[in-house]
This record gives structure tokens, C-alpha cells and sequence, in this order.
């Protein structure tokens, strides 16, 4: 199992994510490089979304422009394996400080020459547990630069507690109106290459940029939960495989976190996700 170090996990607490390499060993890393690709090529002939694929406006055959499959865990066991693995599975429990499980997973495509910025948010406030203990791992399947919209972490945003993500009434699923100038040049660029990972806090500050450079980026990303946080509302990506403990027992009470939760949206009829939310016009 990879345990993380003290000092790992010491920076992780401190800064609220922590990157490490060479996680996940070679044959493991091609199997899920090439089931991804595989998956990707499936969704090239859709001509609307599914639950799984979400597409770009475009769209076609000729030029696909996939930009996520949600719950790849239902989609092949490549997936499974390597959530509930020891691996990942065991960083995660090392970085929850105990029993974890399973929230969700998903593939974002970050596509060539303008893929979707990703504004400022938090996770935890999208998904409302009864307490904040969520983490995220993200597991580049290409090489992931600034030049690509690499992910961007403000150190330190997961201790001030959680924004807002609604904006003048309306929900941005994002809190940028809330994000200082003087925090995003503290931002940090997580530059990892396949087999690496960057883990974060469910209430630390993190986006990405635009990908304006030739090269796709993809990027398989699985939330965690401890065991004994609740989800308050409807999954926003909804899974079989969902509250699946990962590592030690279910928790028999909820750890509940004072304080006055905003709440998302009510999702419960599906989520639009990210790219549609934070695209949306204004209302009048």
C-alpha cells in the first residue's frame, strides 16, 4: 500500500493538496490510458449526451468533442480496481485519517486550442457533507502542463471555510466574485506527468485555465468521503458504486460540522454539470 509520509501529510493539512509521483505503476497506468481512449472513441458517434458522456456543443463524428464521462466505474472494472485499490484507495484513507469511501468518479477532456476554463470553486460546497472531510484525487492520462489547463490549487483556502457558489441569485458553481487577486497569484500549477497525482481538500480553492495549447488533456478524478460524512443533497454524479467504503468499516453515526450550510441546487432531476453551469447566461 502507499502510504504517504508524515511530512506529505503534514503539507497536505497545511496547504490543503499534495502532489505525488509515480503512483500508479506501468501496466496499471496503459490498461486505464487505453480504456479511456477506447471509452472516448465509443462516444464519438453520439449525437446528444448521455449519463455518461457529456459533449461539447459541435460535436460530431468527424470531431468529437467529448469534455466528460461520468462514473467510468460503471463503465469498465479498470476503474473499480484502481478506486478501491490499495494505491489510491490508501492514500486516500491516509489523507481522510481513517475509514473512507467512495463518492464518485469521472474523465474530463480538456480539448485543444480553447478547452473549457474551469473558474474557481470549492467541492465540498457542490456536494454538502456533515462535515468537510472529502478529498480528490486527480490522475493525469497525458502529460499535464500550464500550456494545457493544468489544475491550480490556492494553498491554505481550505482553512478560511467555504464561499459562496451562487452569484445575484443565480448558481455559478464557482465562487471567482469571492477570490481575491492577491490568492490567485498564490496559486500553484500542478505540472504532473501520467502515473502522478494531485490530491485536494474538499474546501480548498482550485480551477484551471483554458487549454490553448494542441495537446488533449485528460484527467481521471475521484472523490472521496470520510465514512462518517453524509451528503446533505442528490449526487451531483451518481454511481453505482457511490458511499462503497473503500478502506475500513461504514460508520454507524454521522460527524456533523456546525455551521450554516448554502445549499446547491436541487439536482435530484440531474446536474448539468460545471462547463453548462458556469456558461449559463445571466437571468434577466
Amino acid at each position: 500500500m502507499t502510504i504517504p509520509s508524515s511530512d506529505a501529510i503534514a503539507h497536505y493539512r497545511e496547504t490543503g493538496y499534495l502532489e505525488l509521483r509515480n503512483v500508479v505503476e506501468s501496466t496499471a497506468l496503459q490498461r486505464l490510458i487505453a480504456t479511456t481512449e477506447r471509452l472516448r472513441e465509443a462516444g464519438r458517434g453520439l449525437v446528444a449526451g448521455t449519463r455518461h458522456y457529456d459533449l461539447e456543443p459541435g460535436h460530431s463524428p468527424d470531431a468529437p468533442r467529448i469534455r466528460r464521462i461520468a462514473s467510468p466505474t460503471e463503465l469498465d472494472e479498470v476503474y473499480v480496481e484502481l478506486a478501491f485499490g490499495e494505491v489510491l484507495g490508501g492514500i486516500a484513507a491516509a489523507l481522510i485519517g481513517g475509514p473512507v469511501k467512495f463518492y464518485h468518479s469521472k474523465i474530463n477532456f480538456k480539448l485543444p486550442h480553447g478547452g473549457a476554463e474551469i473558474g474557481w470553486h470549492q467541492d465540498w460546497p457542490v456536494f454538502p457533507h456533515t462535515n468537510t472531510n472529502l478529498v480528490a484525487i486527480s490522475l493525469p492520462l497525458n502529460v499535464s502542463r500550464r500550456s494545457n489547463g493544468c489544475l491550480r490549487t490556492i494553498p491554505g483556502t481550505h482553512r478560511q471555510g467555504p464561499r459562496s457558489h451562487w452569484d445575484g441569485g443565480r448558481y455559478l458553481l464557482n465562487c471567482n466574485a469571492q477570490t481575491t487577486p492577491e490568492e490567485i497569484s498564490r496559486a500553484v500549477d500542478s505540472e504532473l506527468d501520467p502515473g502522478d497525482i494531485v490530491a485536494h481538500h474538499g474546501l480548498v480553492v482550485h480551477g484551471s485555465a483554458p487549454n490553448m495549447s494542441e495537446t488533449l488533456r485528460t484527467t481521471w478524478i475521484i472523490q472521496y468521503a470520510a465514512a462518517d460524512a453524509f451528503a446533505y443533497t442528490a449526487p451531483v454524479i451518481d454511481s453505482i458504486h457511490r458511499n462503497r467504503m473503500v478502506h475500513g468499516e461504514p460508520s454507524r453515526f454521522a460527524r456533523v460540522e456546525a455551521g450554516t450550510i448554502e445549499l446547491p441546487p436541487d439536482f435530484s432531476a440531474g446536474y448539468s454539470g460545471i462547463y453548462k453551469l458556469q456558461d449559463a447566461p445571466a437571468a434577466s
